[in-house]
């Protein structure tokens, strides 16, 4: 499947140019003829085929086709996690993208604290990931912030903890929202174990064995996306 291109507008049907970015990618990157075509999306899920008409250092013309729209994926999922080492969150990010995940909220805990922010490095991430495996959808990838504020938020759907000591999923077909949270090497500790229960997260497993962070994040979403488009 061919990559995706993300506007922050789609332009209407008929000619068109693109400029900045993505016209220097498909100009001088990929090197586009004319009669050539690519696919361009806006990240809300309208997406359309362009022709591209001419090709030039800084400007790509393009015949854009109709536009179409797609649903996004459900059950909407927010994947609430404690932020791991920097290459191991953008592997997060980046698959976690590919699996579906809607909303990716990073969480400092008491075993998991700040060494510098990425959100901007991880919207870049989801972005080009998103490209790669034509998600019409971008998620939304927010600002760390403490488990405790993060608990204190309304409910998003289902609220499940992943915990090796807790039952195995068993999700609802019909649910259409969920919120996923995983805790850092080691676990959350007692206190925020208590806290999530006290704010209606049930814990639950993925697997026989005990995973890391960015894999049981991964893992879950995988389990709790399957059969969506």
């Amino acid at each position: 499947m061919a990559n995706l291109y993300h506007l922050p507008e789609l332009p209407t049907p008929g000619p068109a140019s693109l400029s900045g970015d993505i016209a220097h990618h498909l100009a001088r990157v990929l090197r586009v003829r004319v009669g050539e075509t690519v696919r361009l999306g806006d990240g809300r899920g309208k997406t359309a085929t362009a022709t591209i008409t001419a090709v030039q250092k800084t400007l790509v013309g393009i015949d854009l086709g109709k536009i179409a729209q797609e649903a996004p994926l459900q059950p909407a999922l927010t994947l609430a996690f404690a932020v791991p080492r920097p290459s191991r969150a953008d592997w997060l990010v980046e698959h976690g993208t590919e699996v579906g995940v809607q909303c990716f909220q990073p969480l400092w805990t008491e075993r998991s604290r700040p060494q510098g922010l990425r959100a901007d490095r991880w919207r870049k991430v989801a972005t080009a990931a998103a490209g790669q495996c034509a998600r019409a959808w971008l998620p939304v990838v927010k600002e760390p912030i403490e488990l405790t504020e993060f608990l204190q938020q309304p409910p998003a759907g289902v609220r499940l903890l992943a915990d090796g000591d807790g039952p195995p999923i068993d999700l609802d077909a019909d649910v259409t929202a969920a919120s996923l949270l995983v805790g850092p090497e080691g676990g959350f500790s007692p206190q925020e174990r208590e806290a999530a229960a006290e704010h209606q997260f049930s814990a639950v497993k993925f697997g026989a064995h005990i995973l890391r962070t960015e894999t049981a994040a991964l893992v879950g979403a995988a389990i709790l996306l399957r059969g969506t488009r």
